[in-house]
């Protein structure tokens, strides 16, 4: 029998990566006894090697043509989610009779759990694998340092650029210096250098201006910001075994971190499992293919959502703005569900 985790590399139409396919990853490596090597997620019907036994939690799939799975896979399903874009695929006669024979099905969200439920599979709500990642990774020493991941920015454009214009005269130091030291908000569909540098000037401004309200001037100018879905993961690692030791090291900084504001669920269950202080930003009104993702999931997390026309919604109480020191506790509803995570993952390796 051999031990394989699930790799992301056939999407031909995405030049970026997610990262957080390897945190995933990352997570259910923990039970392994030996890691064997990656069956790509977007190619789980091609898979022609010796049978292995592979924890299939994750979202699906870019590719549903290429699903059900071969079964040369032994799979352990939990922390599951379909994305909604494709479920007919999923629950189509020859997707629903191989989930038949290996439920019953641990769903990441209240979306995936109630469309398969209703289709006659057996299904729980089991949250994100990510969740037990304090396992192996946990850190009761913490620097000082705080992360702010993949901020939301709802995007303006138009008269609404002059305006921006104009508040980045009053605060340009600000701007400045948060342009030498991030990269996120660079739009490369944009034609001409020039027409880059403009459009990531007036994000920037945007940035600094919607966020300024909510988070300490400490936090906004002294985080290290980070991207979890960048082209830069897929040029600058030249094997998957690279990206999950990539992965390793966000998630041991982010151990470590005072505080984190994310956008990524990759980043913000993590960090719950990790027990870091952890903001999640999530866009009101969001379109249906990735609202699909939260049911349940929010329950787990404290919630700032950013709104279309730019304002900022805690949905919390906290007197002042989010700081090291000034944020609200984590929430602890999610400890059952990774408990019975790792007991399920622990006896499927034992079988």
């Amino acid at each position: 029998m051999k031990y394989k985790l699930l790799s992301v590399n056939k999407v031909p139409f995405i030049e970026t990566r997610n990262i957080g396919d390897y945190i995933q990853a990352l997570a259910a490596s923990q039970y392994y006894p030996q890691i064997d090597g990656f069956i790509d997620r977007e190619e789980l019907d091609e898979y022609e090697g010796e049978e292995a036994k592979v924890i299939m939690n994750g979202w699906y799939m870019h590719r549903p043509e290429h699903w059900p799975p071969t079964d040369r896979i032994r799979p352990l399903l939990v922390s599951f989610h379909i994305c909604s874009a494709v479920k007919d695929f999923f629950t189509a006669e020859r997707s629903l009779a191989w989930l038949k024979k290996h439920e019953p099905v641990g769903c990441r969200d209240k979306f995936t759990e109630e469309l398969l439920g209703n289709c006659g599979i057996r299904t729980w709500f089991s949250a994100c694998l990510t969740l037990t990642l304090g396992m192996k990774y946990h850190s009761d020493e913490k620097d000082d340092k705080t992360y702010i991941v993949d901020p939301i920015i709802p995007k303006e454009r138009g008269v609404k650029d002059i305006r921006q214009l104009l508040y980045s005269i009053f605060h340009i130091y600000d701007i400045c210096r948060l342009l030498k030291t991030t990269d996120l908000f660079i739009e490369e569909d944009r034609p001409g250098r020039l027409n880059r540098k403009y459009r990531r000037y007036i994000n920037m401004s945007l940035y600094h201006r919607l966020y300024s309200k909510i988070v300490s001037r400490k936090v906004l100018m002294g985080s290290e910001y980070i991207s979890q879905s960048n082209a830069y993961y897929n040029h600058g690692f030249t094997s998957d075994f690279g990206r999950l030791k990539e992965a390793e090291r966000l998630v041991r900084l982010y151990s470590r971190a005072k505080l984190v504001i994310t956008s990524r669920i990759h980043c913000a269950l993590p960090c719950t499992g990790l027990e870091t202080p952890v903001i999640f930003l999530k866009m009101a009104n969001d379109i249906p293919e990735s609202a699909c993702r939260m049911g349940g999931i929010l329950d787990f997390l404290n919630v700032v959502e950013i709104q279309k026309k730019g304002g900022a919604k805690p949905l919390f109480s906290l007197k002042g703005k989010l700081s090291a020191e000034n944020h609200p506790e984590n929430k602890t509803g999610w400890k059952p569900f990774a408990e019975d995570l790792k007991k399920r993952c622990c006896e499927f390796m034992k079988d």
